[in-house]
C-alpha cells in the first residue's frame, strides 16, 4: 500500500521538491523496488542537471508569439463571418416579418390582382394574419438575440 503511496513522489523526492514523512523515509529504507525507482530518478536528475540547457534563438519569443496572433486571428475571422452571417439572416427575416405584418393588415398593398386570389381562397381573420407575423418576427428576433449573445460570449472568452 506504501509503494502506490510513494510511487507518484519518487521524482519530486529525488529532485528535492519534496521531503518525505519519517514514514515515508522508513519505507524507502526498507523496500528495495521503491529504493531502486529513487535511485533511478535521482541518477536521471543527475543527468539532466549536467546536459547543456539549449538557449532559443534571439527571435523565438517573437515569432511564437505573432504566431499566436495569426492563429488568433484566423479564429476570429471564422467567429467573426458566422456572427455577421447570423446577424444578416435575422435581419432578413424580421424585415420579412414587417412587410409581412404590414401586407396582411393592408398597409400595403400590391398592385397585382393578389386581393381577389385572396378573396378566391377564403379569407382569414386579421387576428390570425397579425399572430403569425408576430410569430416570425418574434423568432428573428430569438436569432438576432443569440446571435448577439453568442458574439459576446465569443469575444469575452478570447480575452
Amino acid at each position: 500500500m506504501r509503494c502506490d503511496h510513494l510511487e507518484p513522489l519518487i521524482e519530486a523526492i529525488a529532485d528535492g521538491s519534496y521531503q518525505p514523512g519519517a514514514a515515508d523515509a522508513q519505507h524507502l529504507a526498507a523496500c528495495g523496488v521503491c529504493a531502486a525507482r529513487l535511485a533511478d530518478a535521482r541518477a536521471i536528475d543527475g543527468l539532466l542537471a549536467m546536459r547543456e540547457v539549449a538557449v532559443p534563438p534571439p527571435a523565438f519569443t517573437a515569432t511564437v508569439m505573432a504566431r499566436l496572433g495569426q492563429e488568433r486571428w484566423k479564429t476570429e475571422r471564422v467567429i467573426d463571418l458566422g456572427f455577421n452571417l447570423a446577424i444578416a439572416a435575422g435581419i432578413l427575416v424580421i424585415l420579412a416579418g414587417g412587410a409581412g405584418l404590414a401586407w396582411s393588415l393592408g398597409l400595403v398593398r400590391v398592385s397585382i390582382d393578389l386581393q381577389a386570389i385572396w378573396e378566391a381562397l377564403g379569407s382569414f381573420d386579421v387576428t390570425s394574419r397579425f399572430l403569425s407575423q408576430v410569430q416570425t418576427i418574434a423568432m428573428a428576433s430569438a436569432l438576432l438575440t443569440m446571435a448577439l449573445v453568442l458574439w459576446w460570449w465569443a469575444e469575452t472568452a478570447a480575452d
